[in-house]
């Protein structure tokens, strides 16, 4: 059991290493693909709306700004995760601090959903600005993506609920012998 917690602290420490490494390349990769958004021809499929030739400096700094919504929501369940592997990497496994890290785990995937949802309005309206009277969009939606992060941080935070159970039942037992 020993060499398990062992093998789980080690896997952990590198896991809480390479949560802290993407969350300083979101915003670095976020910055360098909206720099160089009008050299990218796959990329337009991935916006909300299609781009129509060059992007303008300001509307790519916008775009970047609004980009950072759901990336400033993946940054913050990043560090939700690397405190995770942090207690892992320690030995703490079943406390009420890995419990509120799901916890948070799950709540930051509500967020992640309304900052997507967000971010696409946004988006809509910043990368038509630039067009026509008449032309303009605005888009409102919700797409697959939304629901699937509604669902899982709905299924995160039930398992953080089990897990906070289970952490009680522990303790009892513990307190019992």
């Amino acid at each position: 059991m020993d060499q398990q917690v062992e093998r789980i602290a080690k896997v952990s420490a590198r896991l809480r290493l390479v949560s802290t490494l993407l969350m300083f390349a979101i915003p670095v990769v976020l910055a360098l693909v909206w720099a160089f958004v009008n050299h990218l021809p796959y990329f337009s499929g991935q916006l909300p709306v299609p781009v129509k030739g060059y992007l303008p400096r300001a509307t790519r700094a916008l775009a970047f700004l609004a980009s950072m919504l759901p990336g400033g929501v993946a940054i913050y369940a990043l560090s939700r995760l690397r405190r995770l592997f942090d207690l892992y990497a320690h030995g703490v496994i079943f406390r009420a601090a890995n419990v509120e890290c799901f916890r948070q785990l799950g709540y930051a995937l509500f967020a992640w959903a309304a900052a997507g949802f967000l971010f696409k309005t946004l988006a809509g309206i910043i990368l038509t600005f630039h067009w026509t009277p008449g032309t303009r969009l605005l888009v409102v939606g919700i797409d697959s993506q939304d629901v699937v992060a509604v669902f899982m941080g709905l299924v995160v935070i039930t398992v953080a609920w089990v897990m906070d159970q289970g952490r009680k039942l522990y303790e009892e037992q513990e307190l019992f012998v």
